[in-house]
């Protein structure tokens, strides 16, 4: 049996972690994953586990929020630089989550053993950028460039919802007949999204 690696670097043995965790969790979701298992696979004690994470949860919920954390800058980035909100950030907004979720299948793994798992729990990370976009479209529709008559809310998540639902079960609507490839769905779904969020004449 292989012994536990020894490290002085606490921010290396966290990373290695993390980074067994993310493998085990994308592969079997957070219920079937044993402690033991994790350890083995990082190379270090159970106790060491709970020592940088605490329990079990709480690493599970370091992997969401490591992995979720690239789109989360990049995006608050976005809405910070945007200066006046218009439809074209909106646009660019979609156009930036179903990239994130086509390069990065571990991620949509770990979302969809979160749904599947009715894991409630809703990372800071996810409300804040969702609170954040929620007003960049209430701001929007208060200047007449986006219809007053839908909850801000409600339009991110539309598409954040069609977005993440398009890979999670793509293994199965791939199949079906005339189905287009990834940026022909991206195409057909931002006329559709775009055309139903702006002002009614």
């Amino acid at each position: 049996m292989k012994q536990p690696t020894q490290t002085r670097d606490p921010e290396l043995t966290r990373a290695r972690i993390l980074d067994a965790a993310e493998v085990l969790f994308v592969e079997q979701g957070f219920s079937a994953v044993k402690l033991s298992a994790l350890a083995r696979s990082a190379e270090v004690t159970k106790s060491l586990i709970h020592h940088h994470f605490g329990s079990k949860e709480k690493l599970w919920e370091a992997v969401k929020n490591r992995a979720f954390e690239r789109y989360f800058s990049a995006q608050m980035a976005m809405l910070q630089d945007a200066g006046e909100p218009d439809a074209a950030l909106l646009r660019s907004s979609v156009v930036a989550y179903f990239h994130f979720l086509r390069d990065n299948p571990g991620v949509v793994r770990l979302f969809a053993w979160t749904h599947l798992e009715g894991d409630s729990h809703c990372s800071e990370m996810d409300n804040q950028l969702v609170g954040a976009g929620a007003e960049w479209v209430r701001q929007a529709q208060m200047r007449g460039l986006l219809r007053q008559d839908i909850n801000p809310t409600h339009v991110i998540a539309i598409f954040v919802m069609t977005c993440t639902q398009w890979f999670e079960a793509q293994c199965h609507h791939q199949h079906w007949p005339g189905m287009g490839d990834n940026e022909a769905f991206l195409e057909d779904f931002l006329k559709i999204f775009m055309e139903g969020v702006q002002p009614r004449e």
